[in-house]
């Protein structure tokens, strides 16, 4: 009879990853807190078994009976997804948690104290290495073990307590525990070199020089993704080579792969032969600590090719305008050009403007700001 009402009133579950067919009911009548549902299968059912239902996952938690036509198995969801980290490895496990009290059989409740958890997990591979005072996250809340119950073939049970949240090495907002004790924090940045606005000839190419920065050090081959804005105008392939295919202007975003939003963008315009369209960049440390001295140059573009037979003219200001300067140009030579940073403890937090200024076109300038920052 099993196989008749499977194939009549049966559901389509993945029992842990193998799809199935089974027959699924509540376990009581009545609406509880939890949601606990009894499953009968023609295959065998094991206590911690993981079993994907109408997209919900549970959990095998108690009452296996097996006979010769059927299994028979209660099964609980899983309410929370946790993560549990081994010096830097964060591994991610579906659980079952409860506060105050718990009950895994008719008649037997265990109480919990106010504040603590009872966690049910899948006993596997990864479960196993769980180890006492291990911490975790729950909805950004922080708890540690405290007790492990492993008694239960198929599951493991570990009692939580509240602990106390870690800001210096806690992702609270991804529910991570000593993430950052482990990895290092990121900072990316991209740099086109042709700067903001650069032109392309029609029917031409030129290709873009983009640097990837991590914590400010260059990063080796990253891996970038290129789009333009209107490929019937200009086209771009994913070595950043731009050719101009109408007359006309469009964007061209190119992103760090892995990284989407860190981004950078230039504005490409396909012109005719015959003409000098200029760009500056300035490359040089974003960030000049006080009383020290960095060095920045100027690379100059021609329709996106770089040339060398034109020079700029250099500027420093606060970039809020103020007076006096917080910082000096101690040296210019060609289109290279040396700064050096204030040593009064006002120019803290504070940042420079650097300007260069193209000497055959003075309406082709460019800026850089400099963020000054303490020495220690």
């Amino acid at each position: 009879m099993i196989d008749f009402f499977l194939r009549e009133k049966g559901e389509l579950v993945h029992m842990n990853g193998m799809r199935q067919l089974a027959l699924i009911q509540d376990a009581t009548n009545t609406i509880q807190m939890t949601d606990e549902k009894i499953i009968r299968a023609a295959t065998p059912l094991h206590t911690g078994n993981i079993v994907d239902y109408r997209d919900e996952r549970y959990l095998i938690t108690s009452q296996v009976d097996q006979n010769e036509q059927s299994c028979r198995g209660r099964m609980r969801k899983c309410n929370q997804r946790l993560a549990l980290n081994w010096n830097g490895e964060v591994k991610w496990f579906d659980a079952v948690v409860e506060a105050r009290t718990f009950s895994t059989e008719t008649g037997k409740v265990i109480s919990m104290p106010e504040g603590n958890i009872l966690v049910t997990v899948q006993d596997n591979a990864d479960t196993r290495n769980i180890a006492l005072n291990q911490r975790f996250y729950m909805t950004h809340q922080p708890f540690k073990i405290v007790g492990i119950d492993r008694t239960m073939n198929g599951i493991i049970q570990l009692s939580c307590t509240l602990d106390s949240i870690n800001t210096a090495n806690d992702d609270v907002e991804h529910n991570i525990a000593d993430r950052w004790k482990y990895e290092i924090t990121h900072t990316y940045a991209l740099h086109i070199h042709q700067g903001t606005i650069a032109q392309v000839l029609l029917n031409e190419t030129l290709s873009l020089e983009v640097t990837a920065t991590d914590n400010g050090d260059e990063i080796a081959n990253p891996l970038i993704t290129y789009t333009s804005s209107d490929p019937s105008v200009i086209s771009v392939d994913q070595q950043g080579r731009v050719m101009g295919i109408a007359l006309g202007q469009a964007s061209i975003t190119v992103k760090l792969t892995y990284h989407p939003t860190i981004l950078s963008t230039i504005e490409m315009r396909v012109v005719e032969t015959g003409t000098h369209i200029y760009s500056i960049a300035i490359t040089g440390n974003p960030i000049l600590k006080t009383g020290q001295s960095a060095s920045y140059v100027s690379h100059i573009y021609d329709h996106g090719t770089e040339v060398f037979d034109q020079s700029v003219e250099w500027s420093l200001r606060n970039q809020d305008d103020s007076i006096p300067i917080m910082g000096s140009i101690t040296a210019s030579t060609g289109n290279s050009v040396t700064i050096k940073a204030g040593s009064s403890s006002g120019t803290i937090n504070k940042a420079l403007t650097l300007t260069a200024t193209l000497v055959s076109d003075p309406s082709m300038t460019i800026e850089k700001t400099i963020s000054l920052k303490n020495l220690f």
